[in-house]
C-alpha cells in the first residue's frame, strides 16, 4: 500500500468500490452518481450518496472529468488584470458561477493580442466555457476557437456566429455624452486621448467623436489604456492648447491628472478632464473625475449567465448591450476666459 492510498492517521482512503459495497450497488453506479452522468433512480442516488458521507469518500476530479465530459470550469481572458475595470467584470463573472461550484481560470494577455489568443487556445482544452473580455485578435482566430467547440461569450466585441455570445457596453452613446457636455460648457478645442487601436471599444469611441451636430474641434493623440500612458502623453496633448481633455478610461485620466499636478495646470480651472468607465478611484480623485459609469460586475454578470445557458444548450446566440451613462463631477467646468 502506497502513501496515497492512505488517509490522515494511515487510514485507507475509501474507494469507489468501498462505496459501492456499503451502498449495495455497482462501481459504476457509483461513478455515474457522483459524477453526474447516466441519471439514475432516486433511492439508488441516495443511497450511494449516504454511503459516500458514511465513508468520507471524495471523488476523484479526473475521473469525474471522464465520466460526464465536464470539467466544473470555466476559463476568462482579460487584457490587463492590473486595470481596475476587468477586475470589476472578473468579480462579476466569479460571484455569479461561486454559488454553481464553478471554479474561474484566469489569463492575463497582458495588453498582447497574441498572448490572448495563445491564452484562448490553452483554456479551450480544459474548461466548459470560455469568457473573452474585449479580445483584438482577428476574426479568423475567434471563428477557430468557436470551431473547437467550447461554448464562448466576448465580452466587448461584437461578432457575427451563431455559436457565440456577446455583452456590449454602449461605448458610442457614453462618449457622446462626455463630448456634449464639454460642448455645452463651452469648450471648443478639446485633445482627445485614444486607447489601444484593436479594441472595439475604441473604435466606437472614436465613432461617437466623428458624429456631426456639436461644435467641438478634436484632436486625436495615440495614448493606450494605462495611467503610464496618460501620464506619457499630457504634456503632448497640452501642446495642441486645448481647454479640455477627453481620456479613453478612467485609468488613463488619472494618469494625466497626475502630470498635470505636476506642472501646476489647474483643474478644472485651467483645462476640464474627463475619464470613461467611472472606477472606483475616479469619485475620490481630487477633483472627482467627470465620467461615463458602466456597471462593471453586472457586465461579468451577464456574462457568466450567457456562457451557462450556451453551455447548457438552451437557447442561440444572444447579444446584450450595457448603458454608459453620464456623471459629472469636479473635474470639468467652464474653459478659462
Amino acid at each position: 500500500m502506497t502513501s496515497g492510498d492512505r488517509r490522515a492517521g494511515g487510514r485507507r482512503r475509501p474507494t469507489v468500490h468501498d462505496v459501492a459495497r456499503v451502498a449495495g450497488v455497482s462501481p459504476p453506479t457509483v461513478s455515474r452518481v457522483l459524477a453526474g452522468g447516466k441519471p439514475v433512480s432516486a433511492e439508488l442516488s441516495e443511497r450511494v450518496r449516504a454511503a459516500a458521507v458514511e465513508l468520507g469518500y471524495r471523488p476523484n476530479p479526473a475521473a469525474q472529468v471522464l465520466v460526464s465530459g465536464q470539467h466544473g470550469t470555466i476559463g476568462v481572458v482579460l487584457p490587463d488584470l492590473a486595470n481596475p475595470f476587468f477586475s470589476e467584470v472578473l468579480k462579476g463573472v466569479t460571484s455569479g458561477a461561486g454559488p454553481s461550484d464553478t471554479q474561474v481560470m484566469v489569463v492575463d494577455a497582458d495588453e498582447d493580442a497574441t498572448h490572448e489568443h495563445e491564452g484562448a487556445e490553452r483554456l479551450a482544452r480544459w474548461v466548459d466555457g470560455l469568457v473573452l473580455c474585449s479580445p483584438r485578435m482577428p476574426d479568423a482566430q475567434l471563428a477557430a476557437i468557436a470551431d473547437t467547440g467550447v461554448p464562448l461569450v466576448l465580452v466587448n466585441r461584437p461578432f457575427e456566429d451563431d455559436r457565440v455570445d456577446t455583452v456590449l457596453v454602449d461605448y458610442h452613446s457614453g462618449m457622446a455624452a462626455l463630448a456634449d457636455h464639454l460642448a455645452s460648457l463651452g469648450h471648443r478645442r478639446v485633445a482627445y486621448l485614444a486607447g489601444p487601436s484593436g479594441a472595439w471599444s475604441e473604435q466606437e469611441r472614436e465613432r461617437a467623436l466623428r458624429d456631426a451636430g456639436r461644435p467641438l474641434d478634436v484632436v486625436t493623440i495615440p495614448c493606450g489604456s494605462g495611467m503610464a500612458d496618460g501620464h506619457a502623453v499630457t504634456d503632448e496633448a497640452l501642446g495642441h492648447h486645448p481647454t479640455a481633455i477627453l481620456a479613453f478610461s478612467d485609468y488613463v485620466a488619472l494618469g494625466v491628472l497626475t502630470r498635470l499636478t505636476e506642472l501646476g495646470v489647474p483643474v478644472p480651472g485651467e483645462i476640464s478632464l474627463t475619464g470613461f468607465d467611472d472606477i472606483p478611484l475616479a469619485a475620490i480623485a481630487g477633483p472627482g473625475l467627470t465620467t461615463a459609469t458602466v456597471r462593471k460586475q453586472e457586465i461579468g454578470a451577464l456574462a457568466w449567465r450567457q456562457l451557462l445557458a450556451r453551455m447548457d444548450r438552451r437557447r442561440g446566440a444572444q447579444t446584450t448591450t450595457v448603458p454608459a451613462e453620464l456623471v459629472r463631477r469636479g473635474s470639468t467646468g467652464a474653459p478659462a476666459s
